[in-house]
This record gives C-alpha cells, structure tokens and sequence, in this order.
C-alpha cells in the first residue's frame, strides 16, 4: 500500500489491518457527558440493533459481497472508499476479507463472552476468541446505528521485549524524524518516486510494479492528506496542536504517531471529540531506517 494511514479514536474501515496503510478523513463523533451506561452482554448484545449490522457484514463478506459491507457503514466510510485509489482499493478489500470473522463463530463469541458498550451516539462490541478478540465499532447517523469498522479479528501478539517512545519536539532530534520530514517534502514536490526510495527493498519493489495511473491516484491522495514539513515541525515544537509519539519496537520496526485533537461543546450537557491519527511505519533494513509504506 502507498499511502500513510489515518487512524481515529473511533476507528472506521481503514484499520482493519496494521499492514494496510489507508488514509481517511478524521471523524468526529458524539459523546454526552454523562457516563456510560452498563455493558450489554451475552445474548442481549448479540440482539442489539448495531451488532445485528455488523453479523450481517460478516455474512456479506463470506458471501463474497465485501463491498455491500459498506452501504452499513457511515457516509463518511463510504466517501473514503471512493477516494482510495485503484491499488489501495484492492488491497483495502482484500484486508477485510482476511480480518473478517466467520459469521457463526462471530455470533457464538458475542453469545458466549461479548460486550457491547454504548456511549451515547457511539458504541463499541468486545468478544473473546481463541487467538485474541474480535472488535467492532458504531455510530449512530440520525435514528439509525451504523458500522464504522469491523467486525475484525483482533489477535493477541506479544509485547515488544524493549520500546522506546519519543515525544513532541525531541522526535525532530531523532533520525526517525529526519526521515519523515525528508519524506513529506518530496511528497509535496510531487516527487514520489524519489520519496519511494526512502522506503524497504519490498516497498519499493511493490511501488514500481503499480501502473502509471496508481501512482498518479496515490500522490494526488498524500499530497492532499498529509502534513507539510512546516506544519509537522510547528506542531511538534508547540506541543498544543499536534502531539507526535514515536514508538520504536526492538529496534526493528517504528511508528510515527502525529495526532490532533479537538474537544468542543455543541449543545448543553453534549460534547463532541474529533482525534485524528497520521500514522507512518518504519522499518530497518541494513541497519538503516527505512519507510515501510
């Protein structure tokens, strides 16, 4: 995949696999100040109204419907999917069929351990399996609950035996950093064959073998939705609208994390949070850092 990955506080479809990098529009969403109410649970979650629509996604992609999975979703998931390109629309397509439970055993998990937990115009579905745990997540769109992402296989991995995390300003200091900016300025040159180079032998090995028009439609998508050098550097520095998180993984595999957040009230006792998450992997290769997208 060619494009550096958008990831919310709510997630919508573009994070069904950490290795499909996707971007997307941040998504805002509602949440009254009172508490959540209680965790449904059980058979009760399974009956909910935004659990049936994510057991029938499910059913959708078994049938090999996959892309009848997103008339369930918000306008905005819809929109995203007609902004991707060719190239990151097949393998976007192809991560939900690969993450996508099995709709029986997606049921049986809700029934036997699941929990749906409901914050006013939004909800999240927990439910334990084998190998880790599939996760869902909706918003309400007028009177009706729709599917922002998920159902997915979430599996369970081991922790990193070392991580290291740099914060805000000190990751303009860190090579990690150097390199993202590097990146950013020939994405906005319109140079991304030259940005490519930055990256790993296989991403750079998948870019050449895209058609002409796929990496056309891949610049056009970055140079629109990533920052520029000088914002990212502003935003670091100032720490108040951007905060960057480098999380380097054993000294073999980072990610760039430059997130901007926005809390505002929209009526009495009603408030409304916008997160939205640029997210750029690395990867070492020969010793050196490297993109890994």
């Amino acid at each position: 995949m060619s494009s550096a990955c958008l990831r919310r506080q709510a997630p919508s479809f573009n994070t069904w696999d950490a290795a499909v990098t996707v971007l997307a529009l941040a998504l805002v969403v509602g949440t009254p100040t009172a508490s959540a109410q209680e965790p449904i649970k059980g058979e009760e979650a399974l009956k909910h109204p935004a659990v049936q629509l994510a057991v029938k996604a499910a059913e959708l992609v078994k049938a090999g419907k996959v892309e009848e999975v997103f008339a369930l979703g918000t306008k905005a998931g819809q929109s995203e999917l007609k902004s991707l390109s060719a190239a990151d629309r097949k393998d976007f397509l192809a991560s939900i069929v690969k993450k996508t439970p099995d709709p029986k055993a997606f049921s049986d998990a809700v029934r036997n351990g699941g929990e749906l937990n409901v914050f006013g115009n939004t909800a999240i579905l927990n439910a334990p399996v084998a190998n880790g745990r599939v996760m869902a997540y909706f918003e309400r769109e007028g009177s009706a609950w729709r599917l922002t992402n998920g159902p997915m296989v979430v599996v369970d991995e081991p922790a990193p035996v070392n991580e290291t995390r740099v914060e805000n300003a000190e990751i303009l200091t860190h090579p990690i950093g150097t390199l993202a900016l590097q990146y950013l300025d020939l994405v906005h040159a319109g140079k991304i064959d030259d940005a490519k180079k930055l990256a790993t032998s296989g991403v750079q090995a998948k870019w050449k073998a895209e058609s002409a028009k796929e990496r056309a439609e891949s610049l056009a998508y970055l140079k629109k939705n990533l920052p520029t050098r000088a914002d990212v550097t502003a935003g670091l520095k100032d720490g108040k609208t951007l905060r960057g998180v480098l999380i380097i993984e054993d000294d073999k595999a980072a990610t760039l994390n430059l997130i901007r957040s926005e809390q505002r009230q929209t009526a009495p006792g009603n408030t409304t949070y916008s997160s939205t998450t640029t997210a750029i992997g690395f990867a070492k290769e020969g010793g050196q850092w490297k993109l890994a997208q």
